[in-house]
């Protein structure tokens, strides 16, 4: 009865090792299949080598007369994805543009200054990007666009319309 109470324990050992090593290896190959950085960051929208696309930003013929506040900014991020999160769990933030900043944190913008007629042409990766520009109207008012941006292929334009702006503001 001694033998077997033995052998019985060095079995349970044995196979309590193999459960521990047959968890670890899960674990294992499931963190090295994980990607490198968050999702809504893309690896494709970095300028890191990848394909380049000749983006060119103009304003829209509503906006003759509207001269930009700053270069517009672009961003390697993924707006719809991070509006899709935010959506499905809205207790992250109060706000979406509380949401935002936080996700934005550390992120690096790509300035795409304007030239004297107002267009805005900068090389950039293919990918997901977040477009952000201001511009000042005549009448006071400021204008303000966030447009999420899918790049691909050689060149690529953007329009800044009232259509398409974020928002719209004036100073009293």
């Amino acid at each position: 009865m001694n033998k077997e109470g033995i052998g019985l324990k060095t079995l349970r050992v044995a196979l309590g090792v193999g459960l521990l090593s047959a968890l670890f290896f899960a674990g294992w190959t499931i963190y090295h299949r994980l990607p490198e950085s968050d999702s809504t960051l893309p690896h494709a929208g970095s300028t890191d080598g990848g394909p380049q696309i000749k983006l060119s930003i103009v304003l829209g013929n509503g906006l003759s007369g509207a001269s930009l506040n700053s270069p517009a900014e672009l961003y390697p991020f993924d707006l719809t994805a991070a509006q899709r999160e935010y959506q499905a769990s809205p207790q992250l933030a109060r706000t979406f543009d509380d949401f935002l900043a936080r996700r934005m944190r550390g992120v690096k913008p790509v300035p795409a200054p304007a030239d004297d007629r107002g267009r805005m042409l900068v090389m950039i990766g293919s990918g997901n990007w977040w477009l952000r520009a201001t511009a000042a109207l005549a009448g006071g008012e400021t204008i303000e666009w966030r447009l999420p941006l899918a790049l691909s292929g050689p060149e690529q334009i953007v329009e800044l319309t009232l259509e398409n702006a974020y928002e719209k503001t004036k100073k009293f």
